[in-house]
């Protein structure tokens, strides 16, 4: 059986702690995983098209489509950096070389046995299952991560009057990490900035080691600085 790449799992001490099952305390930690997607070139490119979909949808966003919004960003946060590999999303009965979900703990085995984990993906690995991302339903997500009113999330279960607060996590920041693993990066322990840092920050912005590390993998694009700010503003405004 194939194991999770990396899981995210709540902390009490230090947030949320991206538990990597690739052994990444040992002597080799930076050794970077040896598979990569390689990707048929487009016909007068140089790169090719990672496919992606998601099939199922998160109960924390039943009024709009924002993890579909989460998670084209996130993979273009990536590709925005890469020379040899871009992302394109394939729907209905079409196959995707990364498939996402959400799942509740009762529908998901690994959620059920680790209640506190987040999500959880996998590396390339040339099977079906490389590169297929999870994230847990039965918590909830948010554009932002802050915490918010119980009554509004949990009218059952809360009284109107509740001052009572639940926790959210940024599903933006998850994705962006977890779409790191199903590329191939590993986490970076000592990189407290890096998004591929082994705990949860909420940040959405790549760090410099972030992106060498992913050039390494898939070459430089050539792009300049403006245009990769100029759309990542134009991502920060479909989320706020």
């Amino acid at each position: 059986m194939v194991k999770p790449s990396c899981v995210a799992t709540k902390s009490s001490s230090k947030g949320i702690k991206y538990m990597s099952r690739m052994s990444e305390l040992s002597p080799q930690a930076m050794e970077e995983w040896k598979i990569k997607w390689q990707p048929k070139k487009v016909r007068r490119r140089k790169y090719g098209y990672v496919t992606y979909k998601l099939i199922s949808e998160s109960r924390s966003f039943p009024d709009s489509s924002f993890e579909h919004q989460a998670l084209a960003i996130a993979l273009r946060t990536w590709g925005l950096r890469t020379k040899d590999i871009r992302f394109k999303r394939v729907k209905g009965n079409s196959k995707a070389d990364l498939v996402c979900k959400f799942a509740k703990r009762e529908e998901d085995d690994y959620f059920k046995d680790k209640p506190n984990v987040l999500a959880y993906a996998y590396f390339p690995n040339n099977q079906p299952i490389g590169g297929d991302m999870t994230f847990n339903d039965s918590i909830w997500w948010s554009k932002n991560g802050e915490s918010r009113n119980a009554h509004e999330l949990e009218p059952d279960k809360y009284p109107p009057n509740t001052r009572t607060k639940i926790k959210t996590y940024n599903l933006i920041h998850v994705m962006i990490h977890e779409s790191g693993h199903a590329i191939g990066l590993k986490h970076h322990e000592t990189c407290k900035k890096c998004v591929m840092y082994p705990f949860y920050s909420g940040k959405v912005v790549l760090h410099s080691h972030d992106v060498e590390r992913i050039q390494d993998f898939y070459g430089k694009r050539s792009i300049s600085k403006q245009i990769i700010d100029y759309f990542r503003s134009r991502m920060q405004r479909k989320w706020n």
